[in-house]
């Protein structure tokens, strides 16, 4: 804290004395986009409203968390939120409200009873999609994942978060105390009911007597979370000990633009997020559906067309007119018909606002990540769009083609002949069927762990195979010029 007096005006620093600040949310998974957002909306609670009661104490599980454990508990907490906003202003905050800090492959005893502790009024996280062990195919809570298997063996030193909160909520029934809110903050669909579900198989494996209680102690809030926040680019830090004095060794870069919607099913007092910005909602399906249809979507489309011509950053990809022609019209023409619950003038406004923001140039955020993991993301963003769609046997013209594009994206090279690492669980799979497909067409679409019986729709089947046929023969960019002519 001493060192934040040192720093130069044009850094925002806490207006608060972070040695006031009690804790009573514990997170798990201290990533970069929880520091984008919960961390932030927390510290601009406290620090505009001295709600002193709702500091964050930072837990991490992963042995790959080391280096990020280490540098936090190097800055006691604090980093910087770098803001690039589209003007080119950008500005430097310093976030404060982390104010504790666990390790639970170092001490995991430590991290159950600080999870244990009546003063923990929510466990909110950010896990990604692998943190929750869904079987691929099913979709349900793989009792028999690796990590749920070494939990069975050795409770007391958990791997998976599963393992943790079960010892937690344990240590509170057996001392008589009541439970707590579990916040999920995961880009997932439906992320509370999911957390809840598989957090409820896990112990009906392992505890089942402990299911009444946690059906009495416990409330699982779903929530929509959306703030482009790309990698930390070594260039990040550069800027910021150069322009702004700041010796920060890990960073957060993030857009001006942000939004935390949260269904309002707390178990126990929520922090009043809602005088800094976040939406408090009895129904967060109409929030949920719109952003995962609409923006993940969005970068999707992008990656892995903006992928094969060769582009690297979702910027190139956003100012190319042909790219986001194609994209308006997948919105407007597809999307839009899906999106329930809500009126159009605010989807229009969300459309608008998300181009502007694919339009940044200063938000670095590279094709790759954004096209790791497909195979979790599309069934997510884009799948649900199409069987919408084909119950009214409405237009999916531009979703096959994404489709098929995303075969071709697995065959590894891009339209210059340079070749990109595909990073995805099922990459064997996906590899191995899109190279099938150069003699079997409809091989891809055969892959039910993502499709499920998608190729069995002859509506669709033909689309995809003439967007396929298209693809093979002719460059994406020639592609997307023949198709926006189309429609």
């Amino acid at each position: 804290m001493e060192n934040l007096k040192q720093l130069p005006p044009n850094v925002l620093k806490p207006l608060f004395n972070r040695d006031n600040i009690k804790t009573s949310i514990l997170h798990i998974g201290v990533s970069n986009f929880h520091r984008s957002l919960q961390a932030f909306y927390t510290h601009e609670l406290i620090e505009r409203f001295h709600e002193l009661n709702y500091g964050i104490c930072g837990v991490d599980i992963l042995d790959s968390s080391r280096k990020i454990y280490n540098i936090l508990k190097d800055q006691d907490g604090l980093y910087t939120l770098y803001i690039k906003k589209t003007n080119g202003v950008h500005k430097a905050k310093i976030i404060g409200s982390i104010v504790e800090y666990f390790f639970g492959p170092e001490n995991p005893m430590a991290v159950i009873e600080k999870m244990a502790s009546p003063d923990i009024k929510i466990i909110s996280l950010t896990i990604a999609e692998d943190g929750y062990h869904l079987n691929e195919i099913t979709g349900e809570f793989d009792i028999n994942h690796p990590s749920v298997t070494e939990d069975l063996k050795n409770p007391l030193s958990p791997n998976t978060v599963f393992g943790y909160l079960t010892q937690a909520f344990k240590l509170r029934k057996l001392r008589g105390l009541s439970g707590c809110t579990i916040l999920s903050c995961d880009n997932i669909k439906e992320n509370g009911n999911t957390i809840k579900q598989s957090f409820f198989n896990y112990v009906s494996k392992v505890d089942p007597d402990l299911l009444p209680w946690l059906t009495e102690n416990t409330t699982f809030p779903n929530t929509m979370v959306d703030r482009i926040t790309p990698n930390t680019e070594l260039s990040d830090i550069h800027t910021l000990r150069n322009e702004f004095l700041i010796e920060d060794q890990w960073p957060v870069v993030c857009e001006s633009f942000s939004q935390w919607v949260i269904e309002d099913n707390f178990f126990d007092e929520k922090p009043a997020w809602d005088k800094v910005g976040v939406q408090f909602t009895k129904d967060i399906k109409p929030f949920e559906r719109m952003k995962l249809r609409l923006l993940n979507a969005g970068h999707t489309i992008l990656g892995i067309l903006g992928t094969l011509h060769g582009y690297k950053t979702v910027y190139e990809a956003a100012i190319d007119s042909d790219f986001i022609s194609l994209l308006h019209s997948y919105m407007d023409k597809e999307v839009t018909a899906t999106l329930k619950n809500q009126d159009i003038k605010t989807i229009n406004d969300y459309k608008k606002n998300i181009i502007s923001r694919f339009q940044n140039p200063y938000i670095n955020d590279k094709l790759s990540r954004i096209c790791q993991e497909s195979s979790a993301k599309i069934p997510l963003f884009i799948l649900p769009t199409i069987k919408d769609q084909l119950k009214g046997e409405k237009q999916i013209k531009i979703a096959a083609f994404i489709i098929a594009a995303w075969c071709k994206y697995n065959d590894g090279i891009d339209d210059q002949n340079n070749p990109y690492k595909i990073i995805d669980s099922l990459s064997g799979t996906l590899i191995r069927n899109a190279a099938l497909s150069h003699q079997n067409p409809m091989k891809f679409l055969e892959t039910t762990t993502v499709f499920g019986n998608l190729s069995e729709n002859e509506i669709f089947r033909n689309y995809y195979l003439e967007s396929l046929s298209l693809l093979r023969t002719k460059n994406v960019k020639d592609c997307i010029k023949e198709l926006n002519a189309l429609i």
